[in-house]
């Protein structure tokens, strides 16, 4: 599935601004995420990446500059306000409950009530929906878990990868953020992840996915934003450009005015 430079834009930011002191993290940072697309986001430490993901998720507020969801201006104060919006991000540091279920672990934080006065008043959750709506989603996602009643700690890495994953697409309505979900996994498990990511694109959402696996980035990425020293160096496209070139952007040893027209992606 290669997505077109006409395809609509879901979400932007341009001219970001985000100073910590003496640091300043983002520097007139754009960004641009196209409906539909696998978009990587990569960078050297201190490139900017994370604070970038962070004033997208409503996590921080940028000291200038403006982020746009479907061409509306936001100004998200928290990640909760960024949920409301359809924003959903999976950070590093999985936010998993081991001892819980898995189907506990899907709607952690909005769990469901039961109908009428059980849910209104007793505040009882509905367990059976929950459990039908966990196996819904798993299957249409195609994560093969054996039962939604396992307790999230007697999954593997990659499995419970999967549900973090399968947890955001669940419950994003745009855009899902996913921050280095390959990093601590084997090769089977991260590639059981990449697949997943695949079919959450597939579903219609758009992900970002910054990661510095460079070769999960090039088997995945509809195109690769770069950023360097709090700014957007280039975005390229993977499957017009080399490795060694994308390096040589994000490291400063080439710019993006040096490289072939067609690497460039629009």
């Amino acid at each position: 599935m290669t997505t077109h430079s006409n395809a609509p834009i879901v979400m932007q930011a341009k001219g970001l601004v985000k100073r910590y002191g003496q640091v300043t993290a983002l520097d007139g940072a754009d960004f641009e995420l196209r409906a539909g697309e696998i978009l990587a986001v990569i960078g050297d430490n201190g490139a900017g990446k994370s604070s970038l993901i962070k004033a997208l998720s409503g996590a921080t507020i940028p000291d200038q500059g403006e982020v746009f969801l479907d061409g509306k201006s936001i100004h998200f104060k928290s990640p909760i306000e960024a949920r409301r919006a359809g924003i959903e991000t999976v950070y590093q540091d999985l936010a998993v409950a081991p001892a819980m279920t898995i189907a506990e672990n899907l709607f952690l934080g909005r769990e469901l009530r039961r109908p009428g006065i059980l849910g209104s008043v007793f505040q009882m959750i509905d367990k059976k929906k929950m459990l039908e709506e966990s196996i819904a989603r798993m299957n249409d996602l195609k994560v093969g878990i054996r039962s939604m009643n396992q307790a999230v700690e007697t999954l593997s890495g990659g499995q419970r990868q999967c549900v973090a994953v399968a947890r955001a697409a669940a419950f994003a309505e745009h855009v899902v953020i996913l921050d280095e979900p390959t990093a601590a996994l084997g090769v089977k498990e991260g590639n059981m992840v990449l697949e997943l990511i695949r079919r959450v694109r597939d579903k219609g959402l758009s992900v970002i996915l910054i990661s510095h696996n460079m070769p999960h980035v090039f088997e995945i990425a509809d195109r690769i934003h770069i950023a360097r020293l709090g700014k957007r160096a280039a975005v390229v496209d993977p499957k017009h450009i080399s490795m060694s070139d994308t390096v040589a952007v994000m490291t400063g040893a080439k710019s993006a005015a040096e490289l072939p027209h067609q690497a460039l992606a629009h």
